[in-house]
């Protein structure tokens, strides 16, 4: 199909990109002694050996000027219970700093990168690579220490499709 790059197909894409379900996570990072985060639902685990992952982050983006300036961050994958602190970081225009007031967070082991207590799992990662791709940035890390949430056998992950939240069932 020959189509020519323009808004119509712009639109089409955005419109049939929505039906990917994707799990919701936050990324998280310090900058200077703040917390910064955002909700991404565009991460994936790259390799296995060694452990990499890769978010996409607009390049633009308050949190890719953290990245910049951070060896490391963490992805928090989030339960079907924290659809308000997916809305809350997803939001645009949040503030540099303080979005994470209010939400319960410890620091991963390694680099003190700030995770969701009640995330369903988590990783903290050294980032190792930035690729620019359009209007993002890949980010890339090699996982140096992970966990599982408390309540991991009986929570759902939070998943987004079509705009929508939802979930499925449990482990």
């Amino acid at each position: 199909m020959d189509q020519a790059y323009d808004d119509s197909l712009t639109e089409r894409y955005r419109e049939l990109s929505d039906d990917i379900a994707a799990a919701v996570a936050v990324v998280s990072a310090t900058r200077g002694s703040a917390l910064h985060a955002i909700t991404v639902d565009s991460f994936l685990d790259v390799s296995y050996d060694p452990p990499t992952m890769a978010v996409s982050v607009y390049s633009g983006s308050r949190m890719m000027e953290t990245l910049e300036t951070s060896s490391h961050f963490a992805i928090s994958l989030l339960n079907s219970n924290q659809r308000d602190i997916s809305e809350r970081l997803g939001a645009s225009g949040q503030p540099l700093y303080g979005s994470l007031k209010g939400i319960d967070t410890f620091p991963a082991p390694q680099a003190g990168q700030p995770v969701l207590t009640e995330a369903i799992a988590w990783f903290e990662l050294e980032l190792t690579e930035v690729l620019e791709v359009a209007t993002h940035n890949l980010v890339v890390g090699e996982v140096v220490s992970m966990g599982a949430g408390a309540d991991v056998g009986t929570s759902r992950p939070l998943l987004r499709w079509r705009k929508g939240y939802g979930t499925i069932g449990k482990r």
